[in-house]
Parts: structure tokens; sequence; C-alpha cells
């Protein structure tokens, strides 16, 4: 969460994009970036606040955007993902598709995850 502040994700939200933190005890632990489009969802940001003892923040971040991408009918999400991170991506079960070179970034690896669909089943 070092890159940006809060008033850039505040900023994204106004900007459509949906924005969500994690928060433990009062403090910020996490935040997800994600843009939705017709039958996917991008994760354009995953933050950790080092600041806060939390385990398991970007697991949870992300297992909230799967149950969103299945209670908005996507079949798909996608992120690009720096090296330092693509480990714990195919550990949540992400595959990689290609990767690109950011000027920002340097180089990303483009992953995706497809997503089974949301049923509710009765309870008889």
């Amino acid at each position: 969460m070092d890159k940006y502040s809060l008033r850039d994700y505040y900023l994204w939200k106004l900007q459509g994009d949906l924005v969500y933190v994690l928060d433990i005890d009062g403090n910020i632990a996490g935040v997800i970036d994600i843009v939705e489009n017709n039958d996917s969802l991008l994760i354009d940001m995953l933050a950790r606040n080092i600041l806060v003892k939390a385990e398991k923040v970007g697991s949870r971040l992300l297992d909230f955007a799967e149950y969103l991408a299945k209670i908005k009918g996507k079949k798909l999400i996608k992120l690009e993902a720096l090296d330092t991170a693509i480990e714990f991506y195919k550990k949540m079960g992400y595959k990689e598709v290609y990767k690109r070179f950011d000027k920002e970034w340097g180089l990303l690896t483009v992953m995706e995850k497809k997503i089974e669909k949301y049923v509710i089943k009765p309870a008889y």
C-alpha cells in the first residue's frame, strides 16, 4: 500500500472501480480495487498493509473477489501479477496466461481463474 494513498483508491472508486478494504480492529489491513467487465472482474490492485499484523489478508481479499464474481454471474477473474506474487496467485488457483511489460511496474504476468456458477441450493 506504499505506492498509492487512500486518496488514490477514493478517486478510482469515483471512476467506477469497486474498491473494498479489509478492516482489522479499526485498521486497514488491505485494499482490493476491482474493475467490472461484461463477463469478468479485473483485480486492478491488491495491496496489504504491512503495518497491520494480520494473517491471510491477500487470501481473504481474493476470496471476497471470487464471491463477488459468483454473485454477479462473472465467468472469470483476471489480474496482472508482479514476479513476487505469482506463486501466491498460483496457490489460490490462478493460471498464467501471458507476460507483458508495463512502463511503471516492469514485467507483469497476466493470470486468470475461471469462476464456478453461484448456485443457491434449497435448504430442504
